[in-house]
């Protein structure tokens, strides 16, 4: 099987930054950064800043067609994906591995509407908080890239890829059970996200007030039933994980959505309780925690444009 040797990141937020400094750094592979004409424009006349560490990288368009890609990463926002499975299409072979960083529950199943879905592996990132100012962005060494399959065809395909990523320095874990912790990462992100975002405190501070943490558990209560009904395994275990992991594992946090609503950045509202609240009406079950919240987040993004 051969090495992955050419490299495409699509997003240079927080998450792409990550892959690509480690990329970059350690020299393991040819890497570019896909941008749309006016990010082109933009990122050639300003490096990007990780951990004060000065970035150039090698950008390319999507209309270049003398590139290949054994490993595409997108790591876009979620408004951000469907122009990036368009973008992409001239760098994908029959061998190209495809993975998403994106939030969410769907991101991997709207990318194999369009690519060879034997290429696509499961992955997210659960971690500390990237902190974004422009081009100056920070993470503090806390995180891990989660990926898996429960395909065994895609075994080879997976240890081609957990091999890359330990070359690179970028730290990561084959997970088991990658459907149930896939939920488990969307029971936090509607939890964490959604309530820091419309309270604007940090997980430290909510974790100060009961009715807040009631609250928490409400969001993600309604999360676990839906993931019932969604034929996910062990949903009440991962729904006591999810808990404990924002109650006794993380101190605090800042989370991304926080960050887009101080910023005035369109936040990723539709994919957590917008998710929740319309498969809420598929499987007949109330989710009015979710609804409020929502709605209270809207609010919040029409006040800042």
């Amino acid at each position: 099987m051969r090495e992955i040797n050419n490299v495409i990141i699509c997003g240079l937020g927080g998450l792409g930054c990550i892959c690509a400094t480690a990329i970059q750094d350690s020299n393991i592979a040819n890497l570019k950064i896909l941008l749309d004409e006016d990010r082109y424009k933009k990122y050639n006349q300003q490096p990007t800043f990780f951990n004060k560490k000065k970035y150039y990288f090698d950008y390319i368009l999507p209309e270049e067609t003398n590139f290949k890609a054994d490993l595409v990463i997108i790591a876009t926002k979620n408004d951000g994906l469907d122009s990036a499975i368009e973008n992409i299409k001239n760098f994908i072979s029959n061998d190209t591995i495809i993975i998403s960083l994106l939030n969410g529950i769907h991101s991997e199943k709207r990318i194999a509407a369009k690519y060879n879905y034997a290429k696509i592996i499961t992955s997210f990132y659960i971690g500390h908080s990237c902190i974004r100012d422009n081009r100056n962005i920070f993470q503090d060494g806390i995180y891990e890239f989660v990926i898996g399959s429960e395909n065994e065809n895609k075994d080879r395909i997976l240890y081609k890829l957990s091999n890359f990523f330990k070359k690179a320095g970028i730290k990561y874990r084959i997970s088991g059970s990658i459907k149930e912790e896939y939920w488990k990462k969307f029971m936090i992100n509607v939890g964490i996200n959604q309530l820091c975002s419309v309270t604007g405190l940090t997980l430290r501070n909510i974790k100060k007030d009961t009715h807040l943490i009631v609250q928490l558990k409400a969001l993600i209560k309604e999360t676990e039933l839906i993931a019932q009904k969604e034929g996910i395994k062990n949903h009440f275990k991962i729904y006591n994980e999810a808990l404990h992991f924002l109650l006794e594992d993380i101190e605090d946090a800042t989370p991304s959505m926080l960050q887009d609503i101080k910023s005035g950045r369109k936040t990723e509202l539709e994919i957590f309780a917008g998710e929740i609240i319309s498969l809420g009406k598929k499987h007949n079950i109330r989710t009015p925690v979710n609804e409020k919240i929502y709605n209270q987040i809207k609010q919040l993004e029409q006040r800042k444009n």
